[in-house]
C-alpha cells in the first residue's frame, strides 16, 4: 500500500510538473529606451538585434505579440519586418493605408502599437483618428504565426525602414516581444509518464482492495 502511495505521488508530480510547462509561458520581452531615427526616405533601413536568453533552452515558439513605439515621420512611408532566430521572417508593417488609390498611406505621425494575430483589424486598413498617433491592437501586415515553432531564445532581429522622402524623420522609441513559449518535447512525455504512474497506481489500489475484502470474507465466513 505504501509503495502504491508513493507511485501515485510521483505521477502526479509528474503530471503537474509536465502540464504546467506544456501550457506554455508567457515571457515580456522590453527593448525601450532605444530611440534610434530611422533614416528618412531610405528604403536600406536599420535593424536592430536583441538577444533572448531568459526562457528555458530547447522551449520553442507558440504564439508571438509585438508592440512597437515609433515617434514623428509619416506612417504611409513606414515597412518593417522581424526575424525569429530560426531565420523565418514576418512582416509587420508595409506602408500602412497605402492603396492603389491613395499610394501614399496613412498621413499621420507617430506608432503606438500592438500586433496580434487576433485583433479584429488589421495595421493596413483600420482607419487612423486624424491628428492622433496611430494606437491600438492589430493584426500586423503578416502573420505572426508564421514565427511558431522557432527556438524562443536567441537572436531575435527587427528591421525598419522609411522608404520614401518627406514626412519627416521617424525614431523607434522602443518595442517589445511577447513570447508565449513551450518547453522541449522531453517535458510531454515527462507529462505521459506522470500519467500513466497515477493509472497505474490506482489499478494497483482496486485489485489490492479487492483482494482484501475477499480474504477477509473467508475468514469471517
Amino acid at each position: 500500500m505504501k509503495t502504491m502511495k508513493t507511485q501515485t505521488l510521483i505521477g502526479l508530480l509528474a503530471v503537474m510538473l509536465g502540464t504546467g510547462v506544456a501550457r506554455g509561458a508567457l515571457y515580456t520581452e522590453t527593448f525601450s529606451g532605444i530611440n534610434i531615427a530611422i533614416p528618412d526616405g531610405n528604403p536600406v533601413g536599420v535593424s536592430f538585434s536583441e538577444t533572448v536568453s531568459d526562457i528555458p533552452g530547447g522551449s520553442t515558439v507558440s504564439g508571438l505579440t509585438v508592440d512597437l513605439s515609433v515617434s514623428g515621420g509619416y506612417n504611409g512611408y513606414l515597412y518593417a519586418y522581424l526575424v525569429a532566430p530560426n531565420g523565418m521572417l514576418v512582416m509587420l508593417l508595409n506602408q500602412p493605408g497605402a492603396t492603389i488609390s491613395n499610394p501614399f498611406g496613412y498621413g499621420g505621425s507617430g506608432l503606438n502599437v500592438t500586433l496580434s494575430d487576433t485583433a479584429a483589424g488589421s495595421i493596413q486598413t483600420t482607419p487612423e483618428t486624424p491628428g492622433a498617433v496611430f494606437s491600438g491592437t492589430f493584426q500586423a501586415a503578416g502573420t505572426l504565426g508564421a514565427v511558431s515553432g522557432s527556438a524562443a531564445d536567441g537572436t531575435w532581429t527587427l528591421y525598419f525602414a522609411d522608404v520614401a522622402a518627406g514626412g519627416g524623420q521617424p525614431i523607434l522609441n522602443g518595442w517589445s516581444l511577447n513570447i508565449t513559449a513551450v518547453p522541449e518535447p522531453t517535458s510531454l512525455a515527462l507529462m505521459i509518464f506522470g500519467a500513466g504512474l497515477v493509472g497505474f497506481g490506482i489499478i494497483r489500489y482496486f485489485r489490492n482492495s479487492r483482494k482484501s475484502a475477499l480474504h477477509n470474507a473467508r475468514f469471517t465466513a
